[in-house]
């Protein structure tokens, strides 16, 4: 019984595909290929598609659902993987061209190709690195970000990557929002226009924004009486690397203040975007990568307030969509088209 209630939970949250949902449960191997078979039937081009994404854990028999997370999901990943790999190349361009070219970012496509435990597994990361070669692409570093309630997980998919697809490096960037974002209650009735709603929005959240930064504070942000994101708390970066059971990990929030030390590295090094055989073939002396904290947590701090207004948009373009549902099922086909008024 328990494993069709998780069957169908999975494949309800797949259908609905509400934003900034995750849900991890248990399904053995011939029930996730069940649902895999379903998802595929539900969304054709799905593994080009971002979201919702599908992933499984073959080795503890995990299937994750995630639907389209917030914007400081896309940005705080893809903005480390991209300076990690732009460092990198610019290094090694300056000793070989052809090696430099070899290496591109990954992070927008469903990896299957898992070896050993974690056969049959299925995972798309949130960014990375990817060597590129005529005998093959490997990709050799994974970029995660997560929020810190769903940290067990997040390590879980670190063992499929290092264990199942024997990258050099996993790094996880994990935040805390406190309190978690939730949607008004009721809608608000006072929208006649969402462009200029969602302008006065982010006009006020800029203010708060640019407090926020000046002070070296994460505040939550709130308009209309509403917390559009909540405080961010802590953010921090995990490193782990292949061979090693213990991870350093690099606090850049804490309480909901900026740190005081912040890193200038996380102990990336230039060789761990390539296949050992391959750096070491280059005779190029390795260097370690800088990390720039300061203007990666401006980012964090930006991307929250986007955050705040990609869900107020989201909240009132959904509501609006609700609202003239229900006139229509009450006033009959053609009616109720008048101003669009969504409801708080």
């Amino acid at each position: 019984m328990g494993m069709d209630v998780n069957y169908s939970r999975a494949l309800n949250l797949l259908k609905s595909n509400p934003p900034e949902q995750r849900l991890d449960l248990q399904l053995p191997s011939a029930k996730y290929l069940q649902l895999e078979n379903a998802f595929f039937k539900l969304y054709p081009e799905s593994l080009e598609l971002r979201y919702p994404s599908l992933s499984y854990n073959s080795f503890t028999e995990t299937v994750t659902v995630v639907t389209a997370p917030a914007y400081i999901h896309e940005d705080a990943a893809g903005d480390l993987s991209l300076a990690i790999l732009g460092y990198a190349k610019q290094y090694v361009s300056t000793n070989c061209q052809d090696l430099a070219s070899s290496i591109g970012h990954y992070g927008s496509t469903t990896t299957t190709d898992f070896s050993d435990a974690f056969e049959g597994s299925r995972k798309q990361p949130d960014g990375g690195v990817r060597y590129y070669s005529l005998d093959g692409d490997q990709i050799t570093v994974v970029v995660e970000l997560g929020f810190s309630e769903n940290y067990v997980s997040l390590c879980r998919g670190k063992d499929m990557w290092i264990d199942g697809h024997g990258i050099n490096v996993f790094i996880l960037v994990c935040l805390t929002e406190r309190p978690r974002f939730r949607n008004p209650t009721t809608l608000y009735e006072d929208i006649a226009d969402v462009v200029d709603a969602t302008r006065l929005m982010r006009n006020s959240v800029n203010e708060t924004l640019r407090l926020n930064l000046s002070n070296n504070r994460h505040a939550l942000f709130l308009y209309r009486g509403h917390k559009w994101a909540g405080e961010l708390k802590e953010a921090f970066v995990e490193i782990w690397r292949a061979g090693s059971s213990i991870s350093s990990r690099f606090y850049l929030i804490q309480n909901g203040h900026t740190c005081d030390e912040l890193p200038t590295t996380l102990g990336i090094r230039t060789s761990d975007l390539f296949p050992d055989h391959v750096w070491q073939a280059s005779n190029i002396p390795d260097r370690v990568i800088p990390f720039n904290a300061s203007l990666y947590v401006t980012t964090l701090a930006k991307a929250m307030c986007a955050t705040a207004v990609d869900r107020f948009k989201t909240f009132i373009r959904e509501g609006g969509r609700r609202e003239l549902r229900r006139r229509g099922r009450g006033r009959g086909r053609g009616r109720g088209r008048g101003r669009l008024t969504v409801n708080n």
